[in-house]
């Protein structure tokens, strides 16, 4: 049970013969009772600090919560962008190596394609070269022929003009003719 200040001042006491000077118990009653007072009022007091302090610590501690979460959350998010981040260039990587390997491929199907291309120029050069030198050497057989044929006729036309020049040669292939 609790004894306020009010309850300490108005306690009866029963009186005796020989007791205690009733001045100094009640004065000392007031005193204790100041005493309980002042104790009370602080106690109060204490206890709205407390209350206010506690308020205050549970705030603090939903804002460390709050922190915790934040900083859990931004934790995995940077987690996350990283793993992000590395399968994206993974792919970059995967997607350049294919796209290198794309182009070798066809900087090899072009190179093959041109030595085809050159081997044909080549082909079509030596067959171009061989009719060529095939035409030249007919050519050539065609002009001795026409030029022994022209030789040939420019020779019987000098020995029919010298067997035309010598008369009694002319009479006698006549004869030799008929015969």
């Amino acid at each position: 049970m609790h004894l306020t200040p009010l309850e300490i001042r108005k306690q009866p006491f029963r009186k005796m013969l020989r007791g205690f000077d009733p001045d100094a118990v009640n004065s000392f009653l007031n005193q204790v009772a100041g005493e309980v007072e002042t104790l009370l009022k602080q106690n109060d007091e204490l206890a709205t600090q407390l209350k206010l302090t506690s308020e205050k610590l549970d705030q603090y501690v939903k804002i460390e919560k709050t922190l915790n979460q934040t900083l859990l959350t931004a934790q995995k998010a940077t987690d996350e962008a990283r793993v992000n981040a590395q399968k994206e260039s993974e792919l970059i990587i995967k997607d350049a190596e294919f796209r290198a390997r794309e182009l070798e491929h066809e900087a090899r199907q072009r190179v093959y394609k041109l030595e085809n291309d050159l081997i044909a120029l080549r082909n079509q050069r030596d067959a171009f070269l061989s009719r060529f030198k095939a035409v030249l050497s007919t050519q050539q057989e065609l002009l001795s022929t026409f030029g022994s044929d022209l030789r040939s006729a420019h020779e019987t036309d000098e020995t029919l003009e010298e067997v035309s020049e010598q008369p009694e040669l002319a009479g006698e292939s006549e004869d030799a003719v008929v015969v």
